[in-house]
């Protein structure tokens, strides 16, 4: 499946769903990591890290005594280069800068064992300033300084968020900000790195996908997109206006039917809980499945992989949020990954939903159309009758030629035929179809 270069965009993940995604992706870790700094800081352990990996001693044992220890201390900083470069440049780095930059590293570490750590330091920021200008002139065969400028401004923009990262995981990981004597050892630098690189990549890419060089217009536009409430609001009005025309029975039927689901969702979560609280992660699954909740309403809730069954659901969810709580690892290793696999996991089921040649969605998915429109049309589906009703609902054209053909009995591939579509775009035109009609 081409995920992210489909010409039928919808039926994977679209820009601004992917905007939404890592805007929610970027708040929940900085909200999470901010809890746990506060906690760290005021003497909890639980955040505290406590890891060690007898392989990774080995290898640092083995490295110390040969002396050629850098060759793998470099390799945590070139991977923070890529992904600071890779953010100037708004583009994946060229292999032949990711090997320079490692090759002159480790020679002037093996011919020059006692440069200064400022050499260090400074010696990426010669990278970040010369690539973009080596860039431009090998595609455009000049440098323009307003587009140096702005690769300057993500400089700046990436080193801010670089050394705000560093301070708060090591606030958090240590309990205090004293950077004196930091001596770590292979594994818990190697946790370190794993933080910092997943969290790092996270905020640059989300700033990428919000930041806009046109104007504020385009700025607010965005904003808009990915934090706007004007389509919730408008079905709630629409949810007001249609309870007016409901009896007391029919109202009274429908809050009972509210209270069986909330219920059932109350067990079912309970349920879900059992293994984490045996298991000692409760918090660690809480957060995983916070952000599975978050993420799945961004994509909406109607367009993730369902079953027929309330039983079935909940028994799939059990086995697979059983699978990630034993996978999640506990905060005093690595924070970032419970909301990785949370956010994972609603974007899988999404995937599935949209993917209609999975056999686990190909079984259920024509009856339960059919028998939700026959339904909503209450037994009548003549033809006229079916297109005034979408007609009142506000289908355009090929939505209402798509639902008749459908309800007809027409198989999708032949659907597909008539209008020169995939069946994969039928599928979710005819779901996006159902959707407005019956909400």
């Amino acid at each position: 499946m081409k995920l992210f270069n489909s010409k039928d965009d919808k039926l994977y993940l679209s820009k601004t769903q992917w905007s939404k995604i890592f805007f929610a992706l970027t708040w929940m870790m900085l909200l999470l990591y901010t809890i746990a700094m506060i906690c760290s800081l005021c003497g909890s352990k639980y955040f505290i890290v406590n890891y060690q990996n007898q392989q990774l001693d080995n290898i640092e044992k083995f490295l110390t005594e040969y002396k050629i220890l850098p060759l793998l201390n470099w390799i945590f900083t070139t991977i923070e280069f890529c992904i600071i470069i890779s953010f100037i440049l708004k583009k994946f780095p060229k292999w032949y800068y990711v090997l320079t930059f490692y090759a002159i590293a480790m020679i002037v570490s093996a011919t020059l064992p006692q440069t200064p750590i400022i050499f260090y330091q400074i010696y990426p920021f010669a990278f970040y300033l010369i690539i973009p200008i080596i860039e431009q002139l090998i595609f455009d065969k000049r440098v323009d300084i307003k587009v140096y400028s702005f690769s300057l401004l993500r400089l700046i923009f990436a080193t801010v968020v670089s050394y705000l990262l560093q301070v708060m995981l090591y606030a958090i990981k240590n309990g205090n900000f004293s950077f004196n004597n930091n001596i770590q050892t292979i594994s818990s630098a190697f946790i370190y790195a794993i933080e910092y690189d997943i969290a790092l990549s996270i905020m640059l890419f989300s700033a990428l996908l919000f930041y806009k060089e046109k104007g504020d217009s385009n700025l607010w536009e965005t904003f808009l997109k990915v934090g706007g409430f004007s389509r919730t609001s408008k079905k709630q009005s629409q949810t007001l206006s249609s309870r007016k025309n409901l009896t007391k029975t029919q109202i009274s039927k429908i809050r009972r039917l509210y209270i069986r689901v909330y219920l059932t969702q109350l067990g079912a979560f309970l349920l879900l809980m059992v293994l984490p609280f045996l298991l000692g992660k409760v918090f660690e699954f809480l957060v995983m499945y916070f952000a599975f909740a978050i993420v799945r309403y961004i994509l909406g809730f109607n367009y993730s992989l369902h079953y027929k069954k309330e039983t079935t659901c909940i028994t799939v969810g059990a086995v697979v949020f059983g699978i990630l709580a034993l996978a999640v690892p506990f905060f005093t290793v690595v924070i970032i990954i419970a909301i990785l696999l949370g956010v994972g996991l609603a974007i899988l089921l999404h995937l599935s939903y949209r993917y209609k040649g999975m056999f686990l969605f190909s079984q259920i998915s024509k009856p339960d159309k059919f028998a939700l429109l026959y339904t909503y049309f209450d037994g009548n589906i003549e033809s006229i009758y079916v297109k005034k009703m979408c007609v009142h609902k506000g289908l355009n054209q090929l939505q209402i030629e798509i639902i008749v053909d459908f309800i007809e009995g027409n198989k999708i591939s032949y659907i597909a035929h008539k209008y020169n579509y995939s069946q994969r775009m039928i599928i979710y035109k005819l779901d996006e179809a159902i959707d407005k009609l019956i909400h």
